[in-house]
């Protein structure tokens, strides 16, 4: 009875241990989402054209945003090593490094935007569509070179597990954006009606308020003057920056390959009709917001793995990691049973065509399983970043989304190979069994890394992950 009230008590304590983490995180990135659903709304309440277009041009940018994420998100378990093995010069050191990386990978950024201009543009369109997602993009220009500086002081500051400025600064851009597309997509306070393009430039001014924001943050917060993060600021070193590059390319490739499924079905069913990529369009940004609870979790799992492996204690990882799992399992279970209970509610809120609301309505029920399913996944995925366990993780959701789903959900949906061509929502049956396929493949690598990892601290008295500093790059 004891050791069971023992063990009651550790999770417990794990549980809020985690949740101070994974709870700002969270609410944080919802806020970042519902800039975007903010966007899809405002559009929607222009024209089924409008919301059509936003959700193609945004459907572009993504793709481009998460591989910016994924690269600079290497960042955040080196620093989360260095923090948890007592090492602030290095914290300093690779703050300064991942802003070096952040300089070409603007340039890249906007080259990516003007690509998906050019996609955009060879869809079967209509050319009101196109012109409306054309002027959206053109102002992710300024936004494509702020944002991978963004993501270098917000990685630091998860790195050391200070996550104020992402809950702060992400719920008042959230604010801000709300006025700023009311104000831009219909033409108040003085502004031109814009509509859909307005939504872009939006995006663009609250950026540069978040770029703004986490600069003055690292210079001011108390924790940050400590680090005196842009003390005797360095020199480009290739090796960190490599270091970087050798988990983040990776990681971003890991998130390409589930969410380019997801992005690529916008493209794909886009000759079905505005109609159909308007419902889609209500029913990804919706079970976005819910996304973000895993994704939240997640990084607070990749926070906390490096903590503990920077201090030797594989142990506590695994603890963490099995705690992080139960919890996001049984929230997904709740978020489920919040879509299908107002599937409808969602659907007539962001749109007023009948057409829209019943294909929305329905796909919520595709969502709720989808939710269930990938949050263990997109968990077991942020454990393993921890660990800097990035390349075989990479090789799984490649060969569960694109080697296995993606053949099922194009057959289905736009093929009669199983019968009846199911449209839209046989690529929401695909996007299910990638997630399945994905979760069964992660949950078994991480149970055998963190195994490993235990093993050989127990057989080693030096920690067996230790990061490569700059002055030995491996």
């Amino acid at each position: 009875m004891l050791s069971k009230n023992t063990h009651n008590s550790k999770f417990i304590d794990n549980a809020r241990l985690l949740w101070r983490l994974a709870g700002p995180l969270i609410l944080g990135q919802i806020a970042v989402v519902g800039m975007n659903v903010t966007d899809i709304y405002m559009a929607g309440q222009v024209s089924a054209n409008a919301l059509a277009a936003v959700q193609l041009g945004g459907s572009m940018w993504a793709v481009i945003n998460l591989v910016v994420i994924g690269i600079m998100i290497g960042n955040s378990p080196i620093i989360g090593n260095y923090w948890g093995a007592g090492k602030p010069h290095l914290v300093r050191f690779q703050f300064q490094q991942a802003l070096w990386l952040a300089l070409p990978m603007g340039l890249l950024v906007n080259c990516g935007v003007l690509s998906g201009i050019f996609i955009l543009g060879q869809l079967d369109i209509s050319a009101e569509v196109y012109d409306i997602g054309r002027r959206y993009l053109m102002p992710f220009l300024i936004t494509g070179l702020m944002f991978p500086a963004f993501f270098a002081f917000r990685s630091t500051f998860e790195g050391i597990g200070d996550i104020r400025p992402v809950l702060i600064f992400n719920a008042a851009a959230f604010l801000l954006n709300i006025i700023l597309d009311y104000a831009f997509v219909f033409g108040h306070f003085g502004f031109p009606a814009m509509g859909g393009e307005g939504a872009g430039w939006a995006t663009a001014t609250v950026m540069t308020f978040l770029l703004l924001c986490m600069a003055i943050y690292a210079q001011r917060s108390r924790t940050m003057r400590a680090l005196k993060l842009y003390h005797q600021f360095a020199r480009a070193n290739l090796a960190a920056i490599a270091n970087i590059l050798k988990l983040g390319i990776p990681i971003a490739l890991n998130i390409l390959a589930e969410i380019c499924f997801f992005a690529i079905i916008p493209l794909l069913i886009a000759h079905l009709g505005a109609n159909v990529v308007g419902a889609h369009a209500i029913a990804i940004n919706i079970d976005s917001l819910a996304f973000m609870v895993p994704l939240g979790m997640a990084q607070a799992l990749t926070i906390k793995v490096a903590h503990a492996e920077g201090a030797n204690n594989p142990k506590l990882a695994r603890q963490i990691c099995l705690v992080g799992f139960k919890l996001v399992f049984l929230l997904a279970l709740l978020m489920a049973a919040i879509k299908i209970a107002f599937s409808s509610n969602f659907a007539s809120a962001f749109s007023a065509d009948p057409s829209v609301q019943a294909i929305a309505t329905n796909l919520f029920f595709f969502a709720a399983i989808l939710g269930c399913i990938d949050c263990l996944q997109m968990c077991a995925s942020g454990a393993l970043r921890g660990y800097k366990d990035v390349r075989l993780p990479l090789l799984i959701q490649v060969i569960a989304f694109w080697g296995i789903a993606f053949p099922i959900a194009y057959s289905l949906a736009l093929t009669d190979f199983w019968g009846e061509p199911l449209g839209v929502y046989g690529f929401w049956a695909g996007m299910i069994i990638g997630a399945f396929c994905a979760g069964i493949g992660l949950l078994s690598r991480w149970n055998i890394v963190s195994r490993n990892r235990i093993y050989l601290a127990a057989n080693s008295e030096s920690p067996s992950s230790e990061s490569p500093s700059p002055e030995s790059p491996n």
